[in-house]
């Protein structure tokens, strides 16, 4: 059967520089088949007994992308304990012991656990989750998912190696529960392989529709390999038709030989290079300005990521890496350099998740290596400015220069926008709003060039610029229709826009 539908009487702006805005579009099959005048599209959909749907004024844009989500912790976080709002660890533990389960086998599980928001400015101990938790498991994930922490009892059972590194301990040897680098990856996997088929198809489930409901019809999803578990990677695979969004799947996985048995067109990209800022392992080269001994952490070897991107890039695969501090974003352009002069790729659009931090030489040398970034700009909007606990990790010299959208722009290279969801909400209306106006004014950018991030840029991103990214004829009929135009609002108000409709593939996936 025939899936025919028209929007007429609307602002369409359409991200297409060959023809920029049009009153009404018509999709066919899920198709773009005519952007027009209401008139002309109004006269074609009749003609083909179409359904027709009267904006009344609205705009509607191509579907909006998240270029950034990890779509089964973001689930995940819909059956966990929310621990965002807890100012003190005595607050933590009593949310914990109010909101859990009374199911003993089951382990309990916190998420966006935020220690800079904590009087203490760091998570409960394993011994001070032991005073309510001695016989039961207890596992809580960091906002920045950087680093996990759990009680006594989880320790024994994960059952870690003597020597295993992240295992952090106290002045007198013992072990906190708190867990980075390797020990961090080997909890995280110990917990995610515990799930069951159902529980991961409901929490894929349960972000793909969060995405549509705030206007997203594509997401480029950050799955597997350290950051949750392999697992996950089949039942992707299963259910990916019948999402209500287009998910790019990005297998995290170190082995390029499994990313091209099952048949995927891009590996890595949020394989982590190094931590966040939060968690003090973002790897700069001078300390932190609130601990003189942390300069944060390099998880691999320059030889082991070269190696990788040649790999990669022979077998056809695009991929990329996190990167956040100015000392980890070197090392990955120094890798993708020797790579390139090893196997040259004409058009490898290499990620760079994040890019937080870098220095003015960095971003031309990303520019000039054919580099393309995948970042956040709700992270400075919500997490930066003055008072903030980057100021206070960083100081106010490199707080200033966190995530310059526009140095990136200005250097020629394509930015591509998302949410790293959920250590920032899935909202690309918050993140045109972010990067239009960020802490510092010398990093905004304009909301034409927001507006890209989450468009035809973030098609770009994933090779889908001539598929996906602008109402164009020929390409996908995803559409995100929003009661005003953001590039008409005062620039202080983009954030209040309201998504009406979210259209995928000529189908109608929510509407408010």
């Amino acid at each position: 059967m025939e899936n025919k539908l028209a929007l007429i009487n609307g602002i369409g702006v359409t991200m297409d520089e060959q023809n920029r805005s049009c009153q009404a579009v018509y999709i066919k099959n899920g198709v773009i088949l005519k952007i027009g005048t209401s008139l002309e599209i109004k006269i074609l959909a009749e003609k083909e007994q179409a359904s027709i749907i009267d904006l009344a004024g609205k705009t509607f844009l191509p579907g909006l992308h998240d270029c950034h989500v990890h779509m089964m912790s973001t689930g995940l976080s819909a059956i966990g304990i929310d621990l965002y709002h807890c100012r003190s660890i005595n607050e933590v533990l009593e949310t914990l012991t109010k909101e859990k389960t009374n199911n003993h086998q089951e382990w309990i599980f916190g998420n966006r656990l935020d220690e800079s928001r904590l009087a203490e400015k760091r998570p409960p101990t394993a011994s001070e989750l032991d005073v309510c938790f001695k016989d039961r498991p207890v596992y809580l994930v960091d906002r920045g998912l950087h680093y996990t922490q759990v009680n006594t009892i989880a320790l024994e059972m994960i059952a870690f190696a003597e020597d295993e590194a992240g295992l952090s301990r106290d002045q007198a040897g013992n072990l906190t529960g708190r867990l980075h680098s390797q020990a961090n990856s080997h909890a995280r996997k110990y917990f995610f392989d515990k799930m069951t088929r159902e529980q991961r198809e409901t929490a894929i489930r349960h972000t793909a529709q969060t995405a549509v409901e705030m206007g997203v019809t594509t997401i480029h999803a950050m799955e597997g390999g350290d950051l949750s578990s392999d697992q996950d990677i089949p039942v992707f695979l299963d259910i990916i038709e019948d999402l209500p969004v287009h998910v790019v799947l990005h297998w995290c996985a170190t082995k390029v030989a499994d990313a091209v048995e099952k048949g995927l067109k891009i590996i890595g990209t949020d394989i982590l290079l190094d931590g966040s800022i939060g968690s003090r392992t973002a790897a700069f080269k001078e300390p932190y300005a609130d601990d003189q001994q942390a300069v944060g952490e390099l998880y691999y070897s320059d030889e082991w990521v070269t190696d990788y991107i040649e790999n990669a890039h022979k077998a056809g695969l695009q991929t990329g890496f996190h990167a956040i501090g100015q000392r980890a974003i070197s090392q990955v352009l120094n890798c993708l350099e020797r790579a390139l002069n090893r196997f040259p790729v004409a058009d490898h659009r290499f990620r760079i998740e994040h890019f937080g931090f870098p220095d003015q030489r960095d971003i031309r040398r990303a520019a000039s290596l054919g580099a393309v970034i995948s970042t956040q700009p709700a992270f400075t909007y919500l997490r930066g400015g003055p008072d903030s606990v980057y100021a206070e990790r960083l100081g106010e010299k490199r707080n200033r220069r966190a995530y310059p959208l526009r140095e990136f722009l200005d250097a020629g290279i394509v930015v591509s926008g998302g949410s790293d969801s959920n250590v920032t909400p899935i909202n690309p209306i918050l993140g045109i709003h972010a990067a239009v106006n960020p802490p510092y004014r010398q990093n905004a950018i304009s909301p034409a060039a927001a507006l890209r991030l989450f468009t035809i840029d973030g098609a770009f991103t994933a090779r889908e610029e001539k598929v996906r990214g602008s109402l164009t004829p020929g390409k996908a009929g995803d559409i995100t229709v929003l009661d005003q135009n953001p590039l008409a609002v005062a620039p202080d108000a983009i954030k209040d826009i309201e998504v009406m409709m979210t259209i995928y593939q000529g189908k109608i996936v929510f509407e408010k």
